[in-house]
């Protein structure tokens, strides 16, 4: 499992609390298989953790499940993109995706 392919999955998944339930599972194990990167795994597993957590017995509307999926696709594509190249960048990007969210909606 990598991350583009979790990435993938979750991009052409159907949104809702299943697809969260994915990415959380798999940043879980991609935290144990790629030590060197684990604080981005982490990032994007507590932000799928939330979600599941806060939404697993409730009802959501399909626009809030789809705006909470392109928002965390989003940071995936951010990670994705940065994290085979130098860590400064990766550093940077995972600071981007922290202010970011603290300065949005916290939808997770």
């Amino acid at each position: 499992m990598t991350l583009e392919t979790t990435l993938q999955q979750f991009q052409d998944s159907l949104p809702g609390t299943d697809a969260f339930v994915t990415v959380k599972k798999a940043t879980r194990e991609l935290i144990d298989a790629d030590p060197a990167h684990a604080a981005a795994y982490f990032l994007l597993y507590g932000f799928a953790r939330s979600y599941v957590l806060l939404y697993e017995d409730q009802a959501v509307t399909m626009d809030f499940a789809e705006a909470a999926k392109q928002e965390l696709l989003g940071y995936m594509q951010g990670i994705a993109r940065t994290l085979h190249g130098e860590s400064a960048a990766l550093l940077a990007e995972m600071n981007r995706i922290v202010s970011a969210y603290q300065g949005g909606k916290k939808t997770f």
